[in-house]
């Protein structure tokens, strides 16, 4: 059964911008790894001075994404990326689900 990750953003207006860059340059990674099948970002006004941000990372199963997620993290530290001190630092609020698919 596949499995999907959806994190939930809700980003300051003001760093959107720099919080989708961070954004495209872990899906370039991530989409990379054994098991993936597809991912998507979806982004949405609130109205409020925040943005919305849902990326979902669609896995062949909860095996393939724990196993991406190692590698990942270990790129990430690699590059130094930091995606938690980005969002802490652009005041950014995620919150995170392991959902599994089937169709309807």
């Amino acid at each position: 059964m596949e499995t999907v990750l959806i994190d939930q953003f809700v980003v300051p207006e003001a760093a959107v911008e720099e919080f989708l860059r961070a954004a495209q340059y872990s899906a370039s990674i991530v989409k990379t790894r054994a098991g993936f099948v597809e991912g998507n970002i979806f982004r949405r006004a609130s109205g409020d001075g925040r943005v919305n941000v849902v990326t979902t990372a669609v896995w062949e199963s909860q095996a393939a994404m724990e196993a991406a997620r190692k590698s990942v993290a270990e790129e990430f530290e690699k590059a130094g990326f930091k995606p938690p001190q980005i969002m802490k630092g652009l005041g950014v609020q995620i919150e995170r689900g392991i959902y599994h698919r089937a169709s309807y």
